[in-house]
């Protein structure tokens, strides 16, 4: 197989990858001292706002943010890869003429400058510039001795109560390429995945009656770091461990969903499927009705992640 000699995705926003999540949360400090505790992130800064920065085992400043706020989440801020690629994407959500704030100072500590706008489902998406990797996160940097050991952000999923709107605007407008579905008997997708570059996806769609957010995902290292934040985070007791560890059929990654402090849906994952040729790739449909198609070993996804 021969990888796609395109440096840059040729999409109309040049999304490069994840970056970060700003939750939400009425006790930040709890929040991120939970975080600290028991989900193996460091707390790196804490602002006049009151937002608590969260770092990873990655390159990146921060991967996770909570901040004071009402509502599960205040935006999720993904890569460009140069300001000449920022000032690009303002230009084609003008042209496209959705309502988007300029390239403009960020008020969030050591940020650079951002501009925002709205997914078609609401929440509020940012674009940056920031680390830029020739692969993948988890690939550039060595194994963490500590258990566990997020790295990075890996991707969203939000809910989406109309899913066909969502899945052209992931398209369309954001230029993510689709990687894969998992449909229901009625033809409507129940999970669409998305992805900017090589990986599998940063972003996606579950259908729900609502809008909003189902899950945020961080990326370890390997399935051995995978297995062992599992097994450290279950044999501690304090977090409601969700479902998994699973192999999804979609993606082909090892994972397992966990509450964080609010009760914010979150997902370890490690494997996940890269994607090398554009050209011969076509994206995977998967019936609800094959079972693997969410777990390759058998089991179900409970209530809690259904949409």
């Amino acid at each position: 197989m021969t990888p796609s000699t395109a440096a840059i995705p040729l999409t109309s926003l040049r999304i490069s990858r994840t970056h970060y999540a700003e939750l939400n949360a009425p006790d930040p400090a709890a929040a991120a001292a939970f975080a600290v505790d028991h989900l193996g992130l460091q707390l790196v800064h804490v602002d006049d706002s009151g937002r608590h920065y969260l770092a990873g085992y990655g390159l990146d400043r921060y991967s996770l943010v909570y901040g004071p706020g009402d509502g599960e989440i205040d935006h999720i801020s993904y890569l460009v890869r140069s300001p000449s690629d920022l000032a690009r994407a303002e230009r084609a959500l003008a042209d496209a003429g959705l309502p988007h704030g300029p390239v403009a100072p960020s008020a969030l500590w050591r940020h650079e400058p951002a501009l925002r706008f709205t997914h078609q489902t609401g929440v509020e998406l940012e674009l940056t510039t920031g680390v830029n990797v020739a692969n993948t996160m988890h690939w550039a940097v060595a194994t963490p001795s500590a258990t566990p050991a997020p790295i990075t952000c890996d991707h969203a999923i939000l809910r989406a109560a109309d899913v066909s709107a969502a899945n052209t605007f992931n398209s369309s407008v954001m230029g993510l390429r689709e990687s894969s579905r998992i449909v229901a008997p009625d033809g409507i997708p129940v999970l669409t995945f998305f992805r900017a570059h090589t990986l599998y996806h940063c972003f996606g769609t579950a259908r729900s009656d609502r809008n909003g957010l189902h899950h945020v995902a961080f990326t370890l290292k390997n399935d051995l770091a995978l297995f062992a934040a599992h097994e450290s985070i279950r044999d501690a007791g304090d977090v409601e461990i969700v479902w998994g560890p699973v192999r999804h059929g979609a993606g082909g990654n090892i994972a397992f969903y966990f509450r964080d402090q609010v009760g914010h849906l979150i997902e370890f994952s490690a494997e996940e499927e890269i994607i090398l040729n554009e050209d011969t790739y076509d994206p995977d449909v998967w019936p609800t009705s094959l079972d693997r198609a969410s777990d390759e070993w058998g089991s179900h996804p409970p209530d809690a992640i259904k949409g």
